[in-house]
């Protein structure tokens, strides 16, 4: 499915009224009235305005929860339903990204990142009677090309240069794998909110002539959903990138100095990187293979949101100063080529293989008692078969378990049974029965074994009798005849001399004499 990226421009308000941009805003477009002064000692005898399309535009009258609204909640529903999804906000230093995506100090001016933990668990509650969800949050930054965790509680205590770097490895089908990146599984609202002020707390932040508090960094807020729907075997893994990069500046214009020089260049050059990206992007079409990912390590990361599997949106902010207005075309010019892009985007699901397992195990236990049953009876009818296979399906309970659990009962090695409901009761009952019959069918085998035996010594002792009988004329004593037949017979029934010896007890009533000979002669 085509997913076109979604634009948004916000223009941050200004306190000096009469340096002002020129500006004006139809609905959708915004045209920049251009000044007419000299530069560089030429007039500016160019266009006059310039014009500039977006999805929506927020003027400097739009509040933060009206900026959720429109920008946020179409990725959220996305997300809710298994697709990849990413917000970014985008603009020059002091534009008001920080501002637009974290928010304020107060709960009411709260930004993007807190307003969509809100209302991803409003609609996990919504949705908890048809799926399970379990949500995890991880929260990174990328200061001067390199990546650090920022819900790494050692970070609070330890100075930058003994931090662990996150490094990136790259699996054979093009996946990207995160080293000494934490994943916090996430029960709540509260739970997220907590990591998400942590997160800030540790992030690094500058004063400069432009910002008095300045994001020094990229930073990458990310809630990965794991949905799996009740009743079936499906799951999906989505996950939500919500991304406050750092803004460029104008050296020339800031004249920040060492570290704050050091840090401004990394945060130009990545984004001059970002920008080749795009570029490479929208000229895909003509015939460009190669896009230069791997350039630095944002658009590394941001590689799937950018030209991957993902519904991208891009917050555009703009200073609305004149002294900032080539800062603001740059951002409004860049905001033009983001918005040409379009990904192919799909439902991250799969099969629950865990699921597929209990199933069939249920479906097992289900076709043993049924052939039991055809065993003891006959076949079941349709209706008892079907309650069988109802019961298999609906059944959450581990069968096999509580079938182990009552066998060590009747065997008494445990002492009691931990019933907690009904269903687990009957299956406690069908165990049993199961049991029961299961023993009852190895001692009717027993018992039949033991009958055909005896059958067929009380065959040779009733033979060895008429023989006695009919030589008694003979000097040939019982004990010899008795002997001989054993002899003969004793090839048949070599795989139990314990029923000789019993046997042999039984026939000796007639001469009690001499047991121990017989006994002493069968073991030989």
């Amino acid at each position: 499915m085509k997913s076109q990226f979604e634009v948004y421009l916000r223009l941050k308000p200004t306190s000096n009224v009469s340096n002002g941009m020129q500006y004006q805003i139809d609905h959708k477009r915004i045209q920049v009235i251009l000044p007419r002064h000299v530069k560089f000692g030429m007039m500016n005898n160019a266009r006059d305005n310039l014009d500039f399309n977006f999805t929506q535009i927020f003027d400097q009258k739009s509040g933060q929860e009206e900026v959720f609204r429109q920008v946020s909640i179409p990725v959220i529903k996305n997300f809710m339903e298994g697709y990849n999804g990413t917000i970014f906000a985008y603009g020059q230093t002091g534009s008001g990204k920080t501002y637009t995506m974290s928010g304020a100090e107060t709960w009411q001016l709260r930004g993007i990142i807190p307003r969509v933990l809100s209302h991803v668990y409003d609609e996990i509650e919504k949705r908890s009677a048809k799926y399970e969800f379990n949500t995890y949050i991880s929260f990174m930054e990328i200061y001067n090309e390199n990546a650090y965790d920022l819900l790494e509680k050692r970070h609070l205590e330890l100075p930058m240069e003994q931090w662990n770097k996150i490094s990136l490895y790259e699996d054979d089908q093009n996946y990207i794998h995160l080293k000494n990146l934490s994943v916090h599984e996430c029960s709540n609202e509260q739970e997220g909110i907590d990591l998400l002020m942590m997160g800030n707390f540790i992030r690094q932040v500058s004063s400069t002539p432009m910002n008095q508090s300045s994001s020094r960094s990229h930073c990458i807020f990310t809630i990965t959903l794991e949905g799996h729907e009740r009743g079936t075997e499906t799951c999906f893994t989505s996950k939500l990138h919500l991304v406050d990069l750092a803004g460029s500046e104008r050296i020339s214009k800031s004249q920040v100095e060492g570290n704050l020089l050091n840090e401004a260049k990394h945060i130009n050059l990545s984004l001059t990187y970002l920008e080749q990206v795009i570029i490479a992007l929208n000229e895909k079409n003509k015939g460009r293979s190669h896009i230069p990912y791997r350039n630095s390590l944002m658009t590394t990361l941001l590689k799937d949101s950018l030209g991957g599997n993902c519904k991208t949106v891009m917050v555009a902010t703009i200073s609305s100063e004149n002294d900032n207005i080539e800062e603001t075309l740059s951002t409004l010019r860049f905001a033009q080529r983001v918005g040409q892009l379009e990904n192919e985007i799909r439902k991250n699901e799969k099969v629950d293989l865990e699921a597929v397992v209990k199933r069939l195990e249920q479906e097992k236990l289900v076709l043993i008692r049924e052939l039991e049953q055809y065993q003891r009876s006959g076949p079941p009818t349709k209706s008892q078969s079907n309650s069988l296979i109802q019961s298999g399906k609906n059944s959450k309970i581990d069968i096999k378990n509580v079938s182990e659990k009552v066998e060590m009962y009747l065997n008494e090695r445990i002492q009691t049974l931990d019933i907690k409901s009904v269903e687990e009761a009957q299956i406690c009952f069908e165990a049993m029965k199961d049991l029961y019959n299961s023993r009852m069918k190895e001692y009717v085998t027993e018992l039949t074994f033991i009958s055909e035996k005896l059958q067929k010594y009380d065959e040779i002792l009733t033979k060895n009798k008429v023989v006695f009988q009919k030589s008694r004329r003979r000097i040939v004593s019982p004990k010899q005849i008795f002997i001989n037949d054993m002899i003969h017979h004793t090839p048949d029934c070599q795989k139990d001399i314990d029923y000789f010896q019993f046997f042999i007890i039984i026939y000796c009533q007639y001469c009690q004499n001499d047991i121990d000979y017989f006994q002493s002669y069968i073991r030989y």
